[in-house]
């Protein structure tokens, strides 16, 4: 059955259209034509790490990234690139990666493994972005050093720094806004080794908005909020933390926060459902506060399916395969599609940009010791897809599932379309979680009584372990053409392969 949440009665949407409801003979996707919001390159988004990606995608000895890996980023235009990613941001101080490289120090900024300096820095981000006609993303250091904390105003000074020496590169992709789309308030420093209360954090972070809005004028500002009860044990349930950040920090201009989402694989990642439905509560803790409803936005930092397995146990390195495996690309595509249902949301951004050996790879190396040539994962060749049926009008989608395939959030399938302004362009999104084909409907008005030719392209894995890392065209995506016919209401039926990512390119007649 359908899972239900404590926020909303069963059966109702969570917010927006995210829920999917009950189909037994099939995939039912309705539009109305109504658009639920539009969206441009800037909703496919990469957690950049910095340790993982100098240690695989970076060619030290040419000092560039590697061009396989370029290339692979390359359809991904307007995309967003988040520097340094993960707890890495907590201990990355920026003028440690800058400079001539031989004077730059040993740093620590993560308990995994050493990392002697940072080649990957600055000015070689700023190189990278305009390399793949990106968008910048920075988080804050709002602790200091891995070894020892900075008094917050020292960290704010060093932030608006940085802000004063990238006000003099404007950006050739966001030149109004700047360099960075956007900067990110710290990351998770609600839980990890710290486990910061909400006055610390709001504390830390007004201090470091307040100097690097004083040195750009022009910056906008991303504020953390809890994903889960993460302060459970000190009493602190996440609408208490969550509401009391937005009602600092909206004062402060900060209308826009973001989540992280790793699912799919329980204990420690939940049911996407469950997951979409924190999210959901999230939005409602920031417009109780009183961000702005014309301004608020939430992004999705993180986001990717986890192992299956807690981290601390001794699976954890022998599951590692599944953050990249069929499996793992039907999981990415579902929540990319379901953001597309929530007005709020304004990207999502996949974990992780590197080629490393250990979980989460987008890329794998074609000589198999970490260095390129390098080649996408399962999850990354999803991801390509949806983005390149990307169109900028999301139509507000029901979406109504068989459930027989046993998947834990309680459906099957999952779809959205898209389409351009003028009307004449359409997509569809899919996901097919269940082992047999799925029969499809869709009902897009502006099509009625039309006969159109359509691209299907699908991602197929009979086997949902299956992935990349050994050979790089295991599981690929296939593309044919495909007549759909659509009758009066603009019904048409097609079908989406087992265990699959789908994406349906098609056009009105003329």
């Amino acid at each position: 059955m359908l899972l239900c949440f404590s926020i909303v009665a069963c059966g109702k949407p969570l917010c927006g259209d995210s829920e999917v409801g009950h189909s037994p003979d099939g995939l039912k996707l309705l539009t109305s034509g109504s658009p639920q919001k539009t969206i441009g390159g800037e909703f496919f988004g990469f957690n950049l790490e910095t340790v993982e990606f100098q240690l695989s995608l970076w060619d030290a000895d040419r000092r560039v990234v590697d061009p396989s890996a370029i290339a692979a980023l390359r359809p991904f235009e307007g995309a967003v690139y988040r520097l340094p990613g993960g707890s890495t941001a907590n201990y990355y101080r920026w003028r440690d990666g800058s400079g001539d490289l031989k004077s730059r120090p040993r740093v620590r900024i993560t308990d995994w493994t050493e990392l002697p300096r940072i080649e990957f820095g600055i000015e070689e981000y700023l190189t990278f972005l305009d390399a793949v006609r990106g968008s910048g993303w920075f988080i804050v250091n709002l602790q200091g050093g891995y070894d020892e904390p900075a008094a917050p105003g020292l960290l704010a000074d060093e932030a608006a720094a940085l802000a004063t020496y990238l006000a003099r590169k404007p950006s050739p992709q966001s030149p109004a806004e700047g360099v960075f789309l956007r900067w990110e308030l710290g990351n998770e420093l609600d839980r990890g080794r710290d486990v910061w209360t909400y006055r610390k954090y709001l504390h830390h972070a007004t201090m470091a908005v307040d100097a690097i809005r004083a040195a750009d004028s022009r910056a906008q500002f991303v504020g953390l909020m809890e994903d889960y009860d993460a302060q459970a044990s000190r009493g602190v349930k996440s609408t208490e933390y969550n509401r009391a950040v937005a009602a600092a920090l909206v004062p402060r201009g900060v209308h826009e926060y973001q989540q992280h989402l790793y699912y799919d694989g329980p204990p420690e990642g939940p049911w996407l459902p469950h997951r979409l439905g924190q999210l959901c509560q999230s939005i409602g803790d920031a417009k109780a506060s009183g961000a702005r409803k014309d301004r608020l936005a939430f992004w999705v930092s993180e986001h990717a399916r986890w192992p299956q397995v807690d981290r601390k146990g001794q699976d954890w390195k022998t599951s590692w395969g599944k953050t990249s495996d069929g499996a793992a690309a039907i999981g990415v595509a579902d929540m990319m599609i379901a953001l597309t249902q929530i007005p709020e949301v304004r990207g999502g951004f996949l974990h992780a940009l590197h080629g490393t050996g250990g979980p989460w790879p987008l890329l794998h190396s074609a000589t198999g010791n970490d260095r390129g040539p390098w080649h996408p994962s399962v999850t990354m060749h999803a991801y390509r897809m949806l983005r390149e049926a990307l169109h900028p009008v999301v139509l507000k989608t029901l979406s109504s599932s068989p459930k027989a395939s046993g998947y834990g959030g309680g459906y099957d399938a999952r779809g959205a379309v898209l389409t351009t302004e003028d009307r004449r362009k359409f997509s569809i999104w899919a996901v097919n979680r269940a082992g047999q084909a799925m029969p499809t409907s869709v009902r897009i008005p502006e099509l009625a009584r039309q006969r159109v030719r359509a691209q299907l392209t699908v991602l197929s894995a009979p086997v949902l372990t299956a992935n990349n890392a050994k050979k790089a065209d295991t599981v690929v995506p296939r593309s044919t053409d495909v007549d759909l016919v659509f009758d009066d209401r603009g019904d048409a039926a097609f079908s989406l392969p087992p265990q699959s990512v789908a994406t349906l390119k098609l056009s009105k007649a003329d």
